[in-house]
């Protein structure tokens, strides 16, 4: 066999056992990030156990079944799949809004007389002047017992139920709605190359003020660098943040 052969073998050994390695660091990886999405999220529905059902039981006495609003998310490799919230915004909200979007066109107040359903005729008004925006301030959609859910985030904690089932982790990248995903450019969709998050350095930094850019840059960072101790320092740096009502409303 000549020098050069064997030159060749051993290079081809090199690179089968570079790959091997790589493989193995990667499958230890998920292993533990899979456990370690097990372990805190099955002992989170347990220790919270009191909670969801106290939340369960709220939204039913105030506005009945159902309990939970599933809306279409996009995850890894952007499957879509329904993400589950507690429901905090009365049953018709959907049809409300889809009346808002039919009539925004006129703003004149016998445009929206509507004798039959005068509560409803009532939210279209509070709701008109907010109908171009993504978010309506005081929404009079919203429960009473969901305006606590929001500021809490008790409205997110179904969420553990998508980390148990394999279809979320409890750090990566916030799922957006589809329509939003619609915008995104070809490096905004690399976010989804992993499981979407219950946390991750995005919620963790300062997101009332950070930009759309900035939001997915950190999302990029995280699916590049992550790791079991990354997982960990996030966690922990979430509970103060989520203690202190930072989060969302």
């Amino acid at each position: 066999m000549s020098q050069t052969t064997q030159t060749s073998l051993w290079q081809h050994l090199a690179a089968y056992v570079l790959l091997a390695r790589h493989h193995l660091r990667h499958g230890l990886r998920k292993g533990t990030k899979r456990g370690l999405d097990l372990a805190v999220g099955l002992t989170m529905v347990l220790l919270l156990s009191p909670l969801l059902i106290t939340a369960a039981l709220m939204i039913i006495i105030v506005d009945g079944r159902p309990v939970t609003f599933a809306g279409k998310r996009v995850g890894k490799f952007c499957r879509l799949f329904p993400m589950l919230k507690f429901r905090t915004m009365r049953r018709d909200a959907e049809a409300i809004e889809k009346k808002i979007q039919e009539h925004k066109i006129s703003q004149t107040a016998q445009h929206f007389v509507d004798p039959e359903h005068e509560s409803v005729m009532k939210l279209r008004h509070a709701l008109l002047k907010f109908s171009s925006a993504e978010k309506y301030p005081n929404d009079p959609r919203i429960l009473p017992c969901g305006k606590f859910m929001r500021k809490f985030s008790v409205d997110e904690l179904p969420q553990l139920f998508h980390i148990v089932s394999g279809d979320m982790s409890l750090v990566g990248p916030r799922p957006f709605a589809l329509w939003e995903v619609a915008e995104f450019t070809p490096r905004d969709l690399l976010r989804h190359k992993i499981k979407p998050g219950l946390t991750g350095l995005w919620q963790i930094s300062n997101r009332n003020s950070i930009t759309h850019d900035e939001a997915i840059g950190l999302d990029l960072k995280y699916a590049a660098k992550q790791s079991l101790w990354l997982d960990l320092k996030i966690l922990l740096m979430t509970v103060p943040i989520a203690l202190k009502n930072r989060g969302g409303n």
